[in-house]
């Protein structure tokens, strides 16, 4: 009996210590961010005055050395999602491949990842993976690599908070004309920014930044198995970035043509 009870013991011990380890595991989970951006109503033109602000949430899972960021999608007001715009449908990875302008998420949110859709990063190469698929045929997925890009000019502070219960040191940095005020860990043991060349210091993850016209704030980290499918589809093509946008810029010249009914 004796005997017993000291194995049931040891396997209690061995499963507890497999539980305690896997708790301090920080390299698979996920972070949910709450965005706030500012957007035309329907008709106006941005900065028109005539704007509302939409809020909507991004999750971005991380695993092995890899990526993915995935959106729920807005309404906008009841207008609903993308207005069929090809860069803002359903595409080739079931997110909205990140379609739309430079980086993941383009025209009026340029440059933040996944926008209105959703993207891949290689986060041991430390590159964002811009994907595409052409409207007539999804099937197929197109991918470009960008480089991550340390911030330029960034003006350091020794403000500090808690952001999602991680310490968070705070800069101010200016992407594209549009100056952020950036709060980043580097608690945890990679790098990520859901806008490029926002991190300070080149290493870190970003859990909030505030611009003008937008802003995201993590919500919540969460370590935990991954199922979600980080990798790029095994069929992605991969082209340079200018190949890339020219295939966006086609997309949508197409999508305007069939607007207007030529």
């Amino acid at each position: 009996m004796k005997n017993l009870s000291k194995t049931l013991l040891g396997v209690a011990l061995v499963a507890f210590s497999g539980v305690s380890a896997f708790a301090q595991d920080k390299n698979t989970g996920v972070i949910d961010y709450e965005i706030n951006a500012k957007m035309p109503q329907r008709g106006g033109a941005e900065g028109d005055g005539d704007e509302q602000v939409i809020t909507f949430n991004q999750h971005f899972y991380f695993t092995a050395g890899k990526g993915k960021l995935e959106t729920e999608r807005p309404d906008f007001g009841g207008r609903g999602f993308g207005g069929g715009r090809p860069d803002g449908g359903q595409g080739g990875d079931g997110n909205g491949g990140g379609r739309g302008g430079r980086g993941f998420g383009g025209g009026r949110f340029g440059g933040m990842r996944g926008a209105f859709g959703g993207g891949y990063v290689d986060l041991a190469g430390k590159k964002y993976l811009q994907t595409f698929s052409k409207p007539d045929d999804s099937t197929k997925t197109y991918y470009a690599e960008e480089a991550f890009a340390p911030a330029k000019d960034a003006k350091l502070s020794d403000k500090t908070k808690k952001i999602a219960g991680y310490n968070c040191k705070k800069a101010t940095v200016t992407v594209r004309n549009e100056e952020y005020t950036v709060w980043y860990t580097q608690d945890l043991p990679f790098s990520y920014s859901p806008i490029n060349g926002l991190l300070p210091e080149g290493n870190g993850v970003v859990l909030s930044a505030e611009g003008s016209r937008r802003s995201f704030t993590a919500t919540k980290v969460d370590f935990k198995p991954v199922t979600t499918d980080v990798s790029l589809p095994a069929n992605a093509e991969k082209v340079t970035e200018d190949q890339l946008r020219d295939m966006r810029r086609e997309a949508m010249q197409k999508f305007r043509e069939r607007q207007n009914g030529n």
